[in-house]
């Protein structure tokens, strides 16, 4: 299990990506994804435990350990500049289908690609 907590630790202490890496165990590469994503937010602090901070951090690992077909999200933005464009959900859908995975709703699928718009 990746420990969220250590590495944010040592991160806000200023200790670098790699040294991290070493002290941790983990890969520059996990180090380097934590630290981006607590980048991005805001509201992390020390009663977070790593169960907690990994839901927070990473939610799609969550989907996908459930049996959620991952969307790519790339895809759909490149998709959505097309003209004309319409049923992406629905494409997502039967791709899933024949995946033997469970898709996003409708609703899940917009709201997933709205934070990644953002």
């Amino acid at each position: 299990m990746i420990n969220y907590r250590k590495i944010l630790e040592l991160y806000f202490e200023d200790v670098s990506q790699r040294t991290i890496s070493s002290s941790t165990g983990h890969s520059r590469n996990t180090v380097s994804n934590v630290v981006r994503k607590a980048k991005k937010l805001e509201s992390l602090d020390d009663t977070m435990t790593n169960p907690w901070k990994e839901s927070f951090l990473f939610p799609e690992k969550q989907a996908i350990e459930k049996g959620y077909f991952p969307v790519d999200l790339e895809k759909v933005h490149k998709e959505l500049q097309k003209k004309n464009v319409t049923l992406l959900h629905y494409g997502h859908a039967t791709e899933t289908g024949e995946g033997g995975k469970i898709p996003y709703a409708y609703r899940t699928f917009a709201e997933n690609y709205g934070k990644y718009g953002k």
